[in-house]
């Protein structure tokens, strides 16, 4: 059995002998005895050659004859060892009729040039050195945690150091190391890029700078990369746009087989500013684009809208152990900010992986459907500029809604200084605003799983987040063992969020996802983790940090004790030490005064357990004990459970208190009074309800679908609804006042009142 596991291990490349023999290159012996004299190519490379790879045993290009081993007949042939490499070659020159040398075999690595854009000459005839080991990442660990430390979620490798044992440290079958070019710039790398052709390594050497003005394009598997594969910043060759250089710095759309790594790209947006175009720094994907690798690359200050994007049509896009970032400004920049992303990602079957993104302002990790990759050990963090989003599965398109096999698990967001206004979000309401006059656009199939959101390593100051992992129009879609850490809070100013009642949105809060009902919400097939608190999603981009001036609770989400309040900038609701519910106000010169009082201090009794509770199951703001019972109502007027989805929000702009209904549109208490400004407009359906104590009945102000609008008093205390029929029963309501004569027509459910900038109050009927 064990002779069995063995040689399947061995088939797919994850054997013990293999992963040592890959680290040992360049200074270890193979601890095979069957691999001495060779250098094993992990099995995976092998897998797949490219279109024009030739059938014969001649490598293509004129390069040096490489003969082949049994051994490579018997890979393809079903046999269970992976096919060894060809023999080394001598690393002697070729040149072309133009004179420009390449190299087949790997390169030698010769002195440290002295300075940048200098590099000393080499020895043809000798032996190539060994690529020094302290200039390649080391073998990927885990994370390491004592065993009571173990946790769940969150990033299972450190950034930098997921698994990429199919990266070998030395050149494809032809190589030219850019050296002796006479002009270090991007033309001089296109120039070679060009003259060598597929198959082929381009080299820039360590610690050199190459200004860049016009994109560069890669031909079908080419590799770029820093000689020597360092991934200390200071090392690496850096490719720098200059000011013309508005569009892709590097692009490899359409590329197949490309693989980049070890370079610094620097889009230049600290220099130049922002470019008004559509691209990014490094562009892979596209038609064609498939088994493409960017690996431990930096690239920062697009001047566009992303630092790295996988174009759709692209399969199997590996972007591993880069870092990126900074990428763009918020809206608060001086510029108005344009916003940028880390990764944009909408290849399919692809991998995302061991990413640090520091300050992406849009996105750290945008998913545009792509389905059938994983997102997985990348650590998204918010240090010095406000983030929108952490990783954002918000797009119908490209794919439209298709995000099947899409798993985003075991991923790291830490909010260190900055505010993040969105963890992981899901669902296209929770980054658009829902239409009203057609169908929402449903994503489906994802898996968001054991991710983690905290907040900084150090310190005292609590990380400051919107909303960790809102959901909301989804199918086939699970959320599951997804955790927030304790030095994270939520907290925001929704002031800049829609009113309406239809737009209204739930509150900051870890786990939100909107409820099920007909045309929104989750559907069918979904499994949520218990944590989640249902509420409505729309638009949560526009919360903002600071001291909010405006918030929506869902029931459940209120619960006072005595002496507590929840305060905004200058409005505060408060459940005081005598048991009374207070809605207080803050004045310029700092005082506060008094709104409006419950009298619920009458009820409670100089009970010392009393809650004010914004109920869960009733949708009553109510006054309980500690054994659950009520104490006092203050919204009597409402049936009992209102069995519709309910929102109170508190603002410091009147009306300062509103409890809504929300697919109704009605107001259904106001304390404060309901003021509307210019432009305000109703349609039929939605009623305004208020409590009249003094005269011990209930007001109904609305628009009857005859296109008048009518306040109705109410006949005692009857319980109410968000909806009413109209005709209104006369045993229960008397009109007050209408606004004209009804209409001779038959009544027009589409119609509206409209209170106008000249101050007239109009009703329209549909034409």
């Amino acid at each position: 059995m064990d002779e069995l596991a063995n040689k399947f291990k061995n088939k797919l490349g994850i054997g013990r002998s293999d992963r040592q023999d890959y680290y040992t290159y360049g200074g270890g012996q193979s601890p095979s005895p069957s691999w001495q004299g060779q250098q094993h190519q992990p099995p995976a490379y092998n897998s797949y050659q490219p279109q024009n790879y030739p059938a014969q045993s001649q490598p293509p290009y004129g390069h040096h004859n490489v003969p082949y081993s049994t051994a490579q007949d018997q890979y393809y042939g079903g046999g269970f060892a992976p096919p060894p490499l060809p023999t080394r070659p001598s690393p002697g020159p070729n040149t072309d009729d133009q004179g420009n040398t390449s190299y087949s075999g790997p390169p030698p690595v010769g002195p440290r040039p002295p300075g940048d854009n200098t590099h000393t000459g080499q020895d043809y005839g000798a032996q190539p050195p060994s690529v020094k080991p302290d200039t390649r990442p080391g073998p990927p660990q885990p994370v390491s945690r004592a065993p009571s430390q173990i946790q769940v979620a969150g990033s299972l490798f450190e950034p930098g150091m997921y698994p990429t044992p199919d990266l070998f440290p030395f050149p494809l079958s032809k190589y030219r190391v850019l050296d002796r070019t006479s002009e270090f710039s991007g033309n001089a790398i296109q120039q070679a890029i060009d003259e060598l052709g597929p198959n082929a390594t381009i080299y820039l050497p360590a610690r050199t700078r190459w200004p860049v003005g016009c994109t560069l394009h890669l031909k079908p598997h080419q590799e770029i990369a820093t000689l020597g594969y360092p991934t200390d910043e200071n090392e690496m060759a850096w490719l720098e746009a200059q000011k013309g250089c508005t569009g892709h710095l590097l692009k490899a759309t359409g590329a197949p087989g490309v693989r980049i790594r070890n370079i610094l790209f620097d889009g230049g947006r600290e220099k130049y500013g922002y470019a008004k175009t559509n691209d990014c720094i490094v562009q892979l994907g596209g038609q064609n684009g498939f088994n493409q690798v960017i690996d431990r690359c930096i690239i920062r200050h697009p001047r566009q809208w992303s630092c790295l994007q996988a174009f759709q049509g692209g399969e199997n896009v590996r972007i591993t152990n880069n870092r990126l970032g900074p990428a763009g400004y918020d809206e608060d920049a001086e510029d108005g900010g344009h916003w940028a992303d880390g990764i944009s990602y909408a290849a399919q079957n692809g991998l995302v992986a061991g990413n640090l993104v520091v300050d992406a302002t849009d996105g750290g990790i945008v998913i545009f459907g792509a389905p059938g990759t994983l997102v997985t050990s990348n650590t998204i963090v918010t240090r010095t500029r406000m983030g929108l989003g952490a990783i954002n599965m918000v797009d119908y398109g490209p794919h439209d809604g298709n995000y099947l096999g899409t798993r985003v698990v075991h991923n790291t967001i830490r909010v260190e200084g900055s505010y993040l206004k969105i963890g992981i979000g899901q669902g296209c309401s929770v980054w658009f605003t829902p239409p009203h006059d057609k169908p929402r656009e449903y994503i489906r199939g994802a898996i968001v799983k054991r991710n983690l959101v905290t907040g900084p390593s150090s310190g005292t100051n609590p990380g400051r987040v919107g909303y960790a992992f809102p959901v909301s129009d989804v199918e086939g879609w699970t959320c599951v063992e997804n955790e927030v850490a304790a030095n994270v809070s939520f907290s925001g100013d929704m002031s800049e969020m829609s009113r309406d009642p239809r737009e209204i949105s739930i509150g900051p809060g870890a786990f939100v996802r909107a409820p099920s009902r007909e045309g929104q919400g989750p559907k069918r097939d979904c499994e949520f983790q218990n944590d989640f608190v249902r509420g409505p999603i729309s638009r949560l981009i526009a919360i903002r940090p600071g001291e909010p001036k405006y918030q929506v609770f869902w029931p459940g989400q209120i619960e006072l004790g005595l002496g507590e309040c929840i305060a905004l900038q200058r409005v505060k609701l408060a459940f005081d030490g005598d048991g009374e519910v207070r809605l207080r106000i803050r004045g310029e010169n700092g005082e506060e005064r008094i709104l409006w009082e419950a009298e619920s201090r009458y009820h409670v009794g100089g009970r010392h357990d009393a809650r004010l509770v914004f109920d869960r199951s009733s949708g009553h703001l109510v006054v309980l004990d500690g054994q659950g019972r009520s104490l006092f109502d203050l919204t009597p007027h409402l049936i009992n459970p209102l069995n519709a989805e309910v929102a109170l929000s508190i603002s410091d702009k009147s009306p300062h208190l509103v409890l809504s209904a929300l697919e109704s549109g009605s107001v259904l208490w106001a304390p404060t009074g309901y003021e509307v400004g210019y432009q305000w407009s109703i349609g039929s359906g939605p009623l305004v309800y208020q409590i009249a104590p003094r005269f011990a009945c209930v007001l109904v102000a609305g628009l009857t679908p005859l296109g008048h609008y009518v306040v109705l008093k109410s006949v005692g205390h009857p319980l109410v609804g968000p909806t009413m029929s109209w005709p209104p029963d006369e045993r229960m309501w008397t009109v007050v006042w209408k606004s004209h004569e009804p209409s001779d027509h038959d009544g027009d459910p589409n119609c509206k009142i409209i209170f106008q900038g000249d101050a007239n109050l109009v009703s329209l009927l549909a034409v």
